[in-house]
């Protein structure tokens, strides 16, 4: 009897230590990396390697997806787009959507009055859009969201890196603009 009792504690032992070293290792993977390398070469909107960022082909162009609403309690879709704007009339703002050698598409949105605009990291109207921006525009029963940016702007706060603070400048909820 003492020998099984023995067996048993041991056995419990094992599994112990074995549930620890794999929450050890699981946890060590998850911390974030201690180290910091610097990439003199590294292009700016350009991953490691000189390759795009978002994974092997570059941000996407045209979304659909499904999010959490701002409420917190229901999920809703959202439209996203990215592109170049071409020409902004009234409430219509028509984009070139794709890369700088391949179209996707070109649509033309209708933007309603009470959207959020902002162009160059600050409050704007639809109206101070400019052809050749580029623009995120983000729908959904939530509200639109426009970004634009013409290029030569910098987010007001961070580095570049980090877009213009923890919430964005559509406040809390508000997707951040791509890669400008």
């Amino acid at each position: 009897m003492a020998h099984l009792t023995r067996t048993k504690a041991a056995s419990a032992v094992v599994v112990c230590a074995l549930v620890g070293a794999g929450a050890g290792i699981a946890g060590s993977a998850a911390a974030p990396a201690k180290h910091h390398k610097t990439n003199s070469t590294r292009q700016a909107g350009r991953a490691p390697g000189g390759r795009p960022p978002f994974g092997m082909h570059g941000p996407p162009v045209h979304a659909d997806v499904v999010e959490l609403n701002q409420a917190g309690n229901a999920f809703i879709t959202a439209t996203e787009d990215n592109g170049v704007v071409q020409s902004v009339s009234g409430d219509q703002l028509t984009i070139t959507e794709g890369t700088p050698t391949v179209t996707y598409k070109t649509v033309t949105l209708t933007i309603p009055s009470g959207a959020k605009v902002y162009r160059n990291f600050a409050a704007a109207s639809l109206s101070d859009i400019k052809a050749n921006d580029h623009v995120h525009v983000s729908q959904s029963s939530d509200g639109t969201v426009v970004f634009a940016n013409d290029g030569t702007a910098r987010p007001p706060h961070g580095d570049g890196r980090h877009g213009p603070g923890p919430d964005g400048p559509g406040g809390p909820g508000g997707p951040p603009p791509p890669g400008f």
